[in-house]
């Protein structure tokens, strides 16, 4: 083993194992206009980023280029923490294809790089099938391919024909090896403890539930209930002994509440908050990820994208309380962490729309980035993401103009590092320093 480890290190131009060639740190000399170091804080202007082998080493401003660094100069743009998605899938073809697992996973690799160019430092991948957000995980984590982190969920859990059911397969074919805890389908509280365990066996790191209905799927609504009070509180007690989140997609009060008091982390969507739910969450702790961006995009550009007339009907039918939910839970200081509720497919929608909806619908742009940076890495559990500033991840986004004053600048991003390395730049006026580490 040791002798083709040795062969390998030669073939690649490696060098002997062990030359302290390798020891050389990578830094990376970030000069920018304005910024915004933590979203609840007033930006700095005419500062300096340091990131040393992947880490922030120092934020200043006044500051020289150490020997050998990488610089960048974004003195004409406002720069800020990399963006925590909260509630993503991940694509893998057009709605309802079902391909191979090979094509799915390599679909599913692209998104997750139009992901990091956009400069999503971190996601929660609420739902997918056969354990490919797991995989990706896994992939990225060991080097196999560049990616932001990420917490899976592996399958959602819901209920036969209920939402997240794309089976549609006729009913003369053998259903039961379908319809099972491993692919997230629950019929009794035992059946929930069973799915819990087996999603976390398979590399899960956060519980979704589909509590009610939705708007994607076509044979459920958002006012029916899914999932038994019962077989939730069962789910989140399995869940919180391994120490996992569980987040509970909500579409009416009946079934926000039933999650809330089965002790659910965050309510995805929240469509039909009220004050006893916004002043239980305030109460403890629980997060709202309310996905405004998919609902408005649905309504203007529903029709032109073809969507089912299924899912124009049900957001149609949604929009105004959720719109008002969303206001209801802003104006009562509910801890939101933003969710694009996207799946990432190249060129369509990210957490970049997310937060400018937000503002649309009634958060301040400040509030809108807090919920993309600090609060998502909180509910995440990421605490070395959220801010700029020594010890956290070298992640970081420049966007031309300012957020704080005008929202749209979050749609001209111009430059994304990612733990310390330039994986997006359009700019012209980035130079190289001694050593090229892209």
């Amino acid at each position: 083993m040791f002798r083709r480890i040795l062969f390998a290190s030669v073939l690649l131009g490696l060098g002997p194992i062990g030359v302290c060639a390798q020891n050389q740190p990578r830094i990376l000399y970030v000069r920018c206009g304005r910024l915004i170091y933590d979203a609840e804080k007033p930006p700095l202007l005419n500062a300096v980023v340091t990131i040393t082998d992947g880490k922030v080493t120092a934020v200043s401003t006044d500051l020289q280029a150490a020997p050998g660094s990488q610089r960048i100069d974004l003195s004409a743009y406002t720069v800020m923490p990399a963006l925590v998605d909260a509630h993503t899938h991940i694509w893998t073809g057009p709605r309802g294809q079902r391909v191979s697992q090979t094509l799915a996973a390599l679909r599913a690799s692209k998104a997750i790089a139009y992901a990091l160019e956009s400069g999503v430092a971190a996601m929660r991948i609420l739902g997918s099938s056969d354990f490919i957000d797991v995989g990706l995980r896994d992939a990225i984590e060991e080097g196999t391919k560049p990616g932001q982190q990420s917490i899976p969920a592996g399958h959602a859990l819901t209920i036969p024909a209920g939402h997240g059911d794309s089976f549609t397969f006729p009913a003369t074919l053998p259903l039961d090896s379908y319809y099972t805890p491993l692919n997230g389908f629950v019929n009794s509280p035992q059946d929930a403890e069973k799915a819990v365990h087996l999603q976390i066996k398979y590399g899960a790191r956060v519980i979704k539930i589909l509590a009610s209905g939705g708007v994607g799927s076509p044979l459920d609504s958002p006012t029916a209930e899914q999932l038994s009070p019962e077989e939730m509180k069962v789910i989140v007690e399995q869940a919180h002994m391994d120490n996992i989140k569980v987040a509970a997609h909500d579409e009416n009060l009946k079934t926000i509440l039933d999650a809330l008091h089965a002790g659910a982390d965050s309510i995805e969507h929240g469509s039909e908050l009220n004050r006893e739910a916004v002043d239980y969450m305030k109460t403890h702790g629980v997060f709202l990820v309310p996905t405004v961006f998919i609902v408005d995009n649905i309504l203007q550009n529903g029709e032109k994208e073809h969507l089912p007339d299924y899912m124009l009907r049900k957001a149609r039918e949604l929009a105004e309380k959720h719109f008002a939910s969303f206001k209801l839970a802003v104006g009562s200081g509910v801890t939101i962490a933003a969710g694009s509720d996207m799946s990432y497919e190249p060129g369509k929608g990210t957490v970049l729309n997310e937060v400018m909806t937000e503002v649309k619908y009634g958060m301040s742009p400040q509030q809108a980035l807090l919920s993309a940076t600090k609060r998502g890495a909180a509910l995440l559990g990421l605490d070395n993401l959220g801010t700029i500033a020594s010890g956290m991840e070298g992640d970081l986004v420049a966007v031309e103009g300012d957020p704080l004053t005008d929202i749209s600048a979050m749609g001209r991003v111009r430059v994304v590092v990612n733990k310390g390395k330039l994986v997006l730049d359009r700019t012209t006026s980035s130079t190289q320093g001694e050593m090229n580490h892209k």
